[in-house]
């Protein structure tokens, strides 16, 4: 916080913002006498820290490379694998604790009855119960024996089809006794993981180009960590349920009585929220991860014969490969809204990518080593949502306009977005030689 305390100023003003218009929606929904299942909200948030928790057990254990000095001491490699889970669980739950409360005392300044100790009691229980999930989730998903992932799937599956809180809270001791197995072998997953990633590096190769050996580095990384099924099954997903939304959205989240004022707005809302989230997920967060992960190599980079403009071309050419895993959500969602609007919604996903890496990749130059990802991605989520509708609404109203053609302007602004990815690639060549500029020297 020291470092950077206008990051995690705009970070935390952010979150604040989100809180607050999520209550006032809140407050809309109550008023509207819009009926919405309770199940859908409380699976959603148990989701979203199951797969949180997951992703910190990844990083500070599994793809941690100062675990190693760890492990190496003399505690038991399960007391130190057990000091990082109840680190994961206190981080995840202080989030939980101080975000709920904050959105409870906005809703209770808008005077809505808030009374329900123990409906807040299960849902805490049962958010630990995922947070526990995940770190056993992410410990077997990586492990040589992927078998022991089924126990907590079936368990999943049964919380899913219950739709009851009490249910799901009540396995919390059994989400516990899974995580207390997990920790009975966790070197089998850190292992698994080292030895794989020496198979792919041990063996000897051509000599290449410094930006074709880049390029490689970070695809083969990419690859090795599972990342590209995931974006292909993500842009698959979320055209499925975009084009759902599109035909059945305004019939399930709009009351009649203000149905026909929305009816032509949220179908194309659905649409640019799908492009979104495809977006965020194969541009923001491999382009932040491809420095924010370098917190302890970057040394070894930048002792080679490597200018900094290699580095970063190199890293960021890699992203072109993570653009070809977008074209499936093109190649779904025509499904259900034709083919008439398929090429400016293929000119929406191109210039939404290249947005997405202009703003990311500087923020990853400048915070390489320095931040943890959900800051600068939270963060770069909203910088790049106030942009993209403004960016869409405004295209979307050009269009409805009788003959007028927007080809060229689309054109126009493609060229554009190419002069400032130019430029930002520029600019994070220079953060990234200013962030070591003053760094430290220590000599024998």
């Amino acid at each position: 916080m020291r470092v950077s305390p206008i990051l995690y100023l705009f970070f935390s003003a952010m979150v604040f913002f989100s809180l607050v218009m999520f209550a006032f929606l809140t407050f809309f929904l109550l008023h509207t006498e819009t009926t919405f299942n309770f199940m859908d909200v409380f699976f959603t948030v148990f989701f979203l820290f199951l797969m949180k928790s997951a992703s910190d057990m990844h990083t500070h254990f599994i793809s941690a490379p100062q675990v190693s000095y760890a492990l190496s001491a003399d505690v038991s490699s399960r007391r130190t694998v057990a000091g990082i889970i109840i680190g994961i669980v206190l981080m995840n739950m202080g989030l939980w604790f101080s975000f709920s409360l904050v959105y409870l005392v906005v809703l209770s300044g808008l005077r809505i009855q808030l009374f329900y100790p123990i409906e807040y009691l299960l849902f805490s229980m049962s958010i630990l119960g995922g947070i526990l999930l995940g770190c056993s989730l992410s410990l077997h998903f990586f492990s040589s024996k992927q078998f022991r992932l089924i126990p907590s799937i079936l368990l999943l599956v049964f919380c899913w089809f219950s739709q009851s809180m009490l249910f799901v809270a009540g396995m919390l001791p059994l989400a516990l006794l899974h995580c207390l197995w997990a920790v009975s072998h966790p070197l089998d997953s850190y292992r698994f993981v080292r030895r794989k990633q020496r198979t792919s590096t041990g063996s000897p190769q051509k000599t290449r180009g410094v930006l074709h050996s880049l390029f490689l580095r970070e695809v083969t990384g990419i690859w090795r960590d599972r990342l590209y099924i995931s974006f292909v099954s993500m842009s698959v997903f979320t055209a499925l349920g975009t084009g759902y939304l599109f035909l059945y959205g305004t019939d399930l989240f709009i009351p009649e009585s203000i149905q026909r004022y929305l009816r032509g707005f949220l179908p194309s809302l659905f649409v640019f929220l799908g492009c979104y989230v495809v977006v965020m997920y194969t541009a923001v967060f491999p382009a932040l991860n491809l420095f924010l992960t370098e917190e302890k190599t970057m040394w070894i980079l930048r002792s080679l014969p490597v200018s900094n403009q290699m580095i970063v071309y190199g890293k960021t050419l890699a992203l072109s490969l993570c653009f070809l895993t977008t074209l499936p959500f093109l190649a779904f969602i025509p499904v259900f809204l034709g083919v008439s609007d398929l090429l400016f919604l293929f000119w929406f996903l191109c210039f939404s990518f290249l947005a997405a890496v202009i703003i990311a990749v500087p923020l990853g130059v400048k915070y390489v080593g320095k931040k943890s990802d959900i800051l600068l991605l939270y963060s770069v989520a909203m910088i790049l949502f106030v942009l993209l509708s403004m960016v869409g609404a405004g295209m979307n109203l050009l269009r409805t306009i009788g003959g007028f053609s927007i080809l060229p302007l689309c054109v126009l602004l493609i060229c554009l977005e190419l002069v400032a990815l130019f430029l930002s690639l520029k600019l994070s060549v220079h953060l990234l030689s200013a962030s070591f500029y003053h760094q430290v020297k220590y000599s024998l």
